[in-house]
C-alpha cells in the first residue's frame, strides 16, 4: 500500500493507544510493521473558519473521541472518568461534566512522554498503572513483619503526616496497632491505605535511611511497596470506588509517587483522582451537606490535597489546573490538632490561631489556591473569573499575600523548633519564586535578549536562600517533598548574567550562590536524564571562562547594569502587608481598569536593560555587546562593534554570535518547550 503523509500533529488510533510515537504516514511505520490496520480519527471539518472558531472545543472532542476508539476493550474502565454525581441538581450536572471533562483532556495530553522532559528515558514512561499489571500477587506476604510495620509507622509520624494531613491519625493508628498485634486486614480500603503508608514512608527516607534502619536497599523497598499498593488499589476497584480511605490511599500514593524515579505517571492519573473526588462529592462543602463535622473536616483535608497536586502537576507540565473555581465550594480545613478531633463529635471545636499540626498544610494550601491567581495564564484567570492583572499589579498582589501569610501563620513560628523553621524558609523562598515565576523573562516579548532590571539579584538571593534551607541539617527529615523543585530558571539566569557581566560575580557572592546549587543537583543522578542540565552546564563552562579571563586580564573590568534602591528582594523579605479580608481576598484588589496600569513603572519587571551606568556615565560593556546580538545574528561585526572592554570571548565567532548563542541555552532551560520548573508547593 503506498503512503502517504497525514496532516501534522495527528497520530494513528494504534499508536495513541499504545502511547508511542507515530511518524503519521497512512500506514505508519508501526502498523505496517505489526501488520495491524492502520486507522486515523475523523478529519477535522473543511470549514477552517468554523474550525478555527472552535478551535479548542473541537480538538477536545477529537482527542477524547480518538482515545475512546482506540480503548475500546478498556472502554468500561474510563467511564469513571465522567461521572454524574446524584447529590447536583440538572444544571450542576452538566458543570461537573464539563470540569471533569478539562481534567480527562489534562491526562490525555499528560500521557505524552514529551510532557515531562525530566522524567527518565528508561523510566516508567509507559508505566501501566492500572491497566495490565499483569496477574494481581498475594498481598499477604508482602506485608511486612508486626516489628517492621511499627518501625514504619513511628517513622510515617515523624516525616510525612507533619508535611502531609491527609487522613486522621488516631484513627488510623487503631487499624496499625491491630495490624501489628497480627490480626488480619479484614478490607480492601484499609489494606490500599496500609500500603499507601509503607510505599510513602520509603519515598521520604534516603538510601542510607533505608539501609541504617530496615537493613535493605531502598529501590527494592519501593518497588515492593508500590506492587503492594497499586494491586491493592485495583483489589479495591479504586477506578469506581467511592470510598474516602481508597481515595486517601491514592492521593498519598500520588502526591509521594512524585519522588519516586519509577514511580506513577502522576500527571497522567491525576485527573483520575479528581474525577473520583467529585463522583464521592468531595467538591462541596460537607457543611452545606449537613454531614458529621469530623466527615467534613477530613472531606476538606483530602480535597485540598488534591487540589495543591492539581496546581503542582500543571505547572510541572506547561499546562492549567484542571478544577476550576466555579467546580468547587469546598472551605479549607481548620487548624486544629488530630487530638481535639473525633468520629463522633457533634460539633467541631473553634480553630485556634496558633502553631497546630494543620499550620503547615493550611500555609500550603493557601499558597496554591494564591498561585491559581498570578501564576497562569489570562485566559485561565478569566475562565475562573479571577481578575486580570499586569506584573506589576501580580507583584504587589505577591506582597500583600505575602501579608496574610506571615500574620496568619508564620508569626506563630518559633525559629528554634525545627519544622517551625522550614515551615517559614519554605514558604518565605516560594514567595520569592512566585515572584519570580511571574516576572521572569519571556521568549515571546523579547527572545534576543532576556535581561531585565534587578531580576538577577533575586535570582541569587533565591539560590542562596535554598542552600540555606538544604543545609539546615535538623529539618532535613522534611525536605524530601520538595527535592523536586530545582531551581532552574535562577539558576539559569544568574549564570546568564555571570557571563555578560562577569565582574558582577568577582566579589563571589553570586558565584557562591551558583556553585551551591550547581553542585548540590549535580551530585543528583536524576538530574543528568534531564536534557535542560546539560544547557546549564554549558552556560556554567562559558561564564567559567569568561572570569577566568578577566581575573587573567590586569586591570580588566566591566561596568554592571545598575542597581535600584527599590531592590525587589527587600520587599519580599521584609515587607508584611496585612490584608483587609485575607481568607476570600487572597491578597488580591480588584480592578476594572488592571489592563491599563501595565504602564505603571516597576524597576523590577521593566524588560528593558539599562545601558549606562550613572555612576560613571559611560555605556556598559557587556549591556552593549547584549544589545548588538540582539541587533543582527547574521553580519559578522565591525572591528568597532566590539566592546572596548578588551575581555576576549570565549571561543571563536563573533561578540553577536556568542551574545545569541548564550540566549539561545538560556532559552533552552527556561522555555523548554514543555513545563516550567517548579515554582511552589
Amino acid at each position: 500500500m503506498p503512503r502517504r503523509v497525514v496532516a501534522s500533529g495527528r497520530s494513528c488510533l494504534e499508536c495513541r493507544r499504545r502511547k508511542i510515537r507515530c511518524d503519521r504516514s497512512l500506514p505508519c511505520a508501526y502498523c505496517i510493521r505489526t501488520r495491524i490496520e492502520c486507522t486515523y480519527p475523523p478529519p477535522r471539518p473543511a470549514d477552517r473558519d468554523a474550525a478555527s472558531a472552535n478551535r479548542a472545543l473541537l480538538a477536545r472532542v477529537e482527542r477524547l473521541e480518538g482515545v475512546i476508539q482506540s480503548l475500546q476493550s478498556d472502554l468500561s474502565q474510563f467511564r469513571h472518568r465522567l461521572p454524574v454525581s446524584p447529590l447536583l441538581s440538572n444544571t450542576g450536572q452538566e458543570e461537573e461534566g464539563h470540569h471533569v471533562g478539562s481534567a480527562v483532556e489534562h491526562d490525555l495530553r499528560c500521557s505524552s512522554p514529551a510532557s515531562n522532559p525530566s522524567r527518565s528515558l528508561d523510566g516508567r514512561l509507559g508505566h501501566s498503572f492500572p491497566f495490565h499489571l499483569g496477574p494481581s500477587p498475594p498481598l499477604g506476604p508482602l506485608h511486612p513483619s508486626p516489628s517492621v510495620i511499627s518501625t514504619i509507622w513511628q517513622t510515617y509520624l515523624d516525616v510525612v503526616d507533619p508535611v502531609l494531613k491527609i487522613f486522621h491519625v488516631p484513627t488510623v493508628q487503631r487499624q496499625v496497632l491491630s495490624l501489628i498485634r497480627g490480626q488480619p486486614i479484614l478490607d480492601a480500603p484499609t489494606e490500599c491505605l496500609m500500603f499507601a503508608i509503607y510505599y510513602s514512608t520509603f519515598v521520604a527516607m534516603s538510601a542510607a535511611e533505608c539501609q541504617r534502619e530496615f537493613h535493605e536497599d531502598r529501590t527494592l523497598l519501593l518497588s515492593r511497596y508500590r506492587t503492594g499498593v497499586e494491586h491493592s488499589l485495583l483489589k479495591a476497584n479504586f477506578l469506581n470506588s467511592v470510598d474516602m480511605t481508597v481515595l486517601q490511599a491514592f492521593a498519598l500514593y500520588l502526591i509521594c509517587g512524585r519522588r519516586d524515579e519509577n514511580g506513577p505517571d502522576v500527571c497522567a492519573l491525576v485527573g483520575v483522582a479528581i474525577g473520583t473526588a467529585m463522583r464521592i462529592g468531595l467538591h462541596t462543602d460537607g457543611a452545606a451537606m449537613g454531614l458529621a463535622p469530623f466527615e467534613v473536616e477530613m472531606r476538606r483535608r483530602l480535597w485540598w490535597q488534591i487540589c495543591t497536586l492539581d496546581v503542582r502537576i500543571a505547572e510541572d507540565h506547561g499546562l492549567e489546573p484542571s478544577i476550576m473555581e466555579s467546580a468547587f465550594t469546598t472551605e479549607l480545613p481548620s487548624n486544629i490538632n488530630d487530638a481535639n478531633l473525633d468520629p463522633n463529635m457533634s460539633e467541631l471545636p473553634r480553630a485556634q490561631p496558633g502553631r497546630m499540626e494543620m499550620l503547615f498544610s493550611l500555609a500550603r494550601f493557601e499558597v496554591s489556591r494564591f498561585a491559581r491567581r498570578v501564576v497562569f495564564s489570562d485566559k485561565f484567570c478569566s475562565c475562573n473569573s479571577y481578575p486580570i492583572l499586569s506584573e506589576v499589579q501580580k507583584c504587589k498582589a505577591i506582597d500583600q499575600f505575602k501579608g496574610h501569610l506571615e500574620k496568619q501563620y508564620l508569626s506563630y513560628c518559633d525559629k528554634g523548633v525545627p519544622l517551625d523553621y522550614v515551615t517559614t524558609a519554605i514558604n518565605r523562598l516560594i514567595l520569592i519564586k512566585l515572584k519570580l515565576a511571574v516576572c521572569k523573562p519571556r521568549r515571546d516579548r523579547n527572545p534576543e535578549m532576556p535581561v531585565r532590571t534587578n531580576y538577577r539579584k533575586v535570582c541569587e538571593d533565591v539560590l542562596h536562600h535554598a542552600s540555606i534551607l538544604r543545609q539546615y541539617e535538623k529539618g532535613t527529615r522534611w525536605l524530601w517533598l520538595f527535592q523536586t523543585y530545582v531551581e532552574w530558571d535562577a539558576l539559569a539566569y544568574l549564570l546568564l548574567e555571570l557571563c555578560l557581566a562577569p565582574s558582577w560575580g568577582l566579589s563571589g557572592t553570586a558565584w557562591k550562590a551558583a556553585d551551591e546549587v550547581y553542585h548540590h543537583w549535580n551530585n543528583d543522578p536524576d538530574i543528568h536524564r534531564d536534557r535542560r542540565w546539560r544547557h546549564i552546564e554549558e552556560l556554567r563552562a562559558q561564564a567559567l571562562t569568561v572570569r577566568e579571563r578577566m581575573q587573567a586580564t590586569p586591570g580588566a573590568h566591566m561596568a554592571t547594569s545598575p542597581k535600584s534602591t527599590n531592590s525587589p528582594e527587600q520587599s519580599d523579605l521584609d515587607t508584611a502587608v496585612v490584608l483587609d479580608d485575607p481568607v476570600h481576598n487572597d491578597g488580591i484588589q480588584h480592578s476594572p481598569n488592571s489592563r491599563e496600569s501595565n504602564e505603571e513603572y516597576s524597576p523590577f519587571v521593566s524588560a528593558t536593560p539599562r545601558k549606562f551606568n550613572p555612576t560613571t556615565g559611560q555605556a556598559s560593556p557587556m549591556w552593549a555587546l547584549a544589545s548588538v546580538a540582539t541587533a543582527t545574528t547574521a553580519a559578522p561585526l565591525a572591528p568597532n562593534a566590539i566592546p572596548s572592554s578588551g575581555a576576549e570571548l570565549p571561543g571563536g565567532g563573533t561578540a553577536c554570535e556568542w551574545s545569541a548563542a548564550l540566549f539561545q541555552q538560556y532559552w533552552q532551560v527556561a522555555e523548554p518547550g514543555q513545563g516550567n520548573s517548579g515554582w511552589w508547593l
